[in-house]
């Protein structure tokens, strides 16, 4: 079970150009406003029609421009749920859900809408109307309509966007048992990089209506593809910086970023890095690590050490972000502590420590 699409769409001064397949699994669609993710939506669900290319899932055809095929949205069997939830004022919880249902006797109906009802946790509030109900209610009651047929796919635009973060999360939880229980692909538009990063298995950056890369989560959040996909992910760490001198027996570039002198590993980067060339490198925050005093260091660690200061702590719930400029070069790092860590560290703003990098958690872009 999956979905395929290869779309191409131009509306006043913006065109969206993109080709992906996914699984049977959670794609996230992530980038900043006006990427086209949620035309994406749109154009897969039917409600705008591609001016080329196709969309199939699972073996079915529901368009395909060269055929001359465009089912109705109706007939292409997909859960939608609106950025804004749209649930009917004037009906209850229990009519909201049974307008997604189609077919059957009424006994069946009321049968599999009650189902729905207990399954979505919303036991007691059949009968209110959505006024009467909170956000993350409302997020279920939409949910449930759009599953209550067992679509093929679900298609979930910005859904999280209205919620605090304590119903953020249970959202995030809900979504995770539905993945459990229904068992099919789920594509989930977020500018939101917890989103994205909590829930997602298969990752597709959008910019500019083209989808820059693609791929595993982990592959996407450590290994970026260009600077400006590190920027739309929000990642920090990135600097610009100029391989100096390759170490052909150790297998690894040194790289100067304004004096101070990193060693990376050349496997990865082999036939992109030259040396002399300006490249731009990325330090994950979370696999920098301050070195405790008096603690031997790993021979992995030993070719990025940098002396320097605790700047800023900054409590993130459950990890710290630490701030740490170097004393040489003044380059400021990000680095991310869980807090059972951070709490056998002693670390303070003011406080001098020393970092280390492994050269496996550096990673440059051409």
């Amino acid at each position: 079970m999956g979905l395929s699409v290869k779309l191409l769409k131009k509306v006043k001064g913006f065109t969206l150009d993109v080709e992906w397949e996914i699984g049977n699994e959670v794609a996230v669609l992530f980038g900043s406003s006006g990427a086209g993710k949620s035309m994406t939506l749109q154009l897969v669900a039917g409600l705008m029609e591609p001016d080329a290319g196709f969309i199939h899932s699972n073996g079915n055809t529901f368009f395909d421009k060269s055929s001359g095929i465009n089912i109705s949205p109706q007939r292409r069997s997909l859960g939608y749920v609106f950025q804004d939830r749209i649930l009917f004022p004037h009906m209850t919880v229990r009519e909201n859900i049974a307008y997604g249902l189609k077919g059957g006797s009424r006994k069946e109906r009321d049968a599999r809408v009650s189902d729905m009802i207990r399954q979505f946790r919303l036991d007691g509030l059949e009968s209110m109307p959505p006024s009467e109900i909170s956000g993350g209610q409302k997020q279920r009651v939409a949910l449930a309509r759009a599953l209550i047929e067992r679509p093929r796919a679900l298609l979930l635009d910005e859904p999280f966007t209205a919620l605090d973060s304590s119903l953020r999360f249970e959202m995030r939880k809900l979504l995770q048992e539905v993945r459990n229980e229904f068992d099919i692909p789920v594509v989930l538009v977020t500018h939101d990089f917890e989103d994205a990063y909590l829930l997602g298995n298969h990752i597709l950056i959008y910019i500019d209506g083209r989808v820059q890369q693609a791929g595993e989560r982990d592959d996407i959040f450590k290994r970026p593809r260009s600077k400006r996909v590190a920027q739309i992910l929000g990642l920090k760490n990135i600097f610009r910086a100029k391989p100096i001198k390759r170490d052909e027996y150790l297998h690894r570039f040194i790289l100067e970023v304004d004096g101070l002198h990193f060693s990376m590993s050349a496997d990865s980067r082999r036939g992109l890095v030259e040396v002399g060339m300006e490249v731009d490198l990325y330090v994950r925050p979370d696999e920098i690590m301050i070195i405790r005093e008096g603690k031997p260091v790993k021979e992995s660690l030993r070719h990025n050490i940098f002396a320097g200061e605790i700047v800023d702590i900054i409590d993130r719930s459950n990890y710290r972000l630490v701030y740490f400029e170097t004393l040489n070069g003044k380059i400021l790092f990000e680095i991310s502590i869980p807090n059972y860590a951070f709490r056998n560290l002693d670390l303070s703003t003011g406080k001098m420590v020393r970092i280390a990098l492994r050269e496996e958690s550096l990673w440059v872009m051409v």
